[in-house]
C-alpha cells in the first residue's frame, strides 16, 4: 500500500501498525515523537493497534532540544 510519510510517499506492507511503521522506517527511540494520521494525533499507547490504510497521510515530529 503507498502512504504519505511527512510529504514523502512510501510503500508499505498491508495491514501494518503505526509501530510496526516506525520500526520499519528505522526510528529506534520512539520516546520524544508524536505522530500524526490524517491530522489526527494517535497517543502511542494506540500505535501498536492502530492498522494503516492505503493513503494515509501521516506526520511525524521529532521534539529536539534546544530553544
Amino acid at each position: 500500500m503507498k502512504i504519505t510519510v511527512n510529504k514523502r510517499e512510501k510503500i508499505m506492507p498491508d495491514n501494518i501498525s503505526i509501530l510496526e511503521m516506525m520500526k520499519f522506517l528505522n526510528h529506534g527511540d520512539i520516546s520524544s515523537i508524536a505522530l500524526a494520521v490524517n491530522q489526527e494525533i494517535i497517543p502511542q499507547t494506540k500505535w501498536e493497534e492502530t492498522n494503516l490504510k492505503d493513503g494515509d497521510k501521516i506526520t511525524i515530529i521529532q521534539a529536539t532540544c534546544g530553544g
